[in-house]
């Protein structure tokens, strides 16, 4: 079982909306040769980019995939902001187990990350045109730590 980072820009449609409508979402995988390795179940983490505010990009959700990596006939899951992605490329099935968009509800800002001697390391933090991607065992045993560390907890 493998767990991943997919990336969303609001610059190109509105992550927050999108995420906080919805349980289940899509999500393309445009690094496709990756595909292979993505097995129902796995967990997933959104990292949304920074947007005009600099400081708001991080990780702000988290949930598992439910649907197979496939080409699917309707690519209008989102409106998007910026040009629309090419729909043949394929997407998966997500349901989100816990959504966290601001840092007072708990989502971990590429601020902190970038302060923690594993997760600095990320690809997300690297290597910011990266749209999908596995994390090593490492990430994502820190990454589970951490999430769990953040949780907001009802008083």
């Amino acid at each position: 079982m493998a767990t991943w980072l997919f990336r969303g820009n609001p610059r190109d449609f509105d992550v927050n909306a999108y995420l906080q409508a919805h349980r289940d979402i899509c999500w393309y995988v445009h690094q496709q040769l990756l595909i292979p390795e993505m097995h129902l179940g796995d967990p997933v983490y959104i990292w949304r980019s920074d947007d005009d505010s600099p400081g708001t990009g991080g990780i702000v959700a988290r949930g598992f995939l439910s649907g197979p990596a496939v080409v699917r006939p309707d690519g209008n899951f989102v409106t998007w902001l910026r040009k629309e992605p090419d729909i043949s490329i394929p997407t998966v099935l997500i349901r989100l187990d816990d959504v966290r968009l601001t840092h007072h509800a708990g989502c971990l800002l590429k601020t902190e990350i970038l302060q923690d001697a594993v997760l600095c390391n990320l690809h997300a933090v690297s290597m910011p045109g990266v749209a999908n991607y596995k994390l090593a065992v490492v990430e994502e045993a820190r990454l589970a730590q951490v999430w769990e560390a953040r949780r907001v907890r009802d008083l």
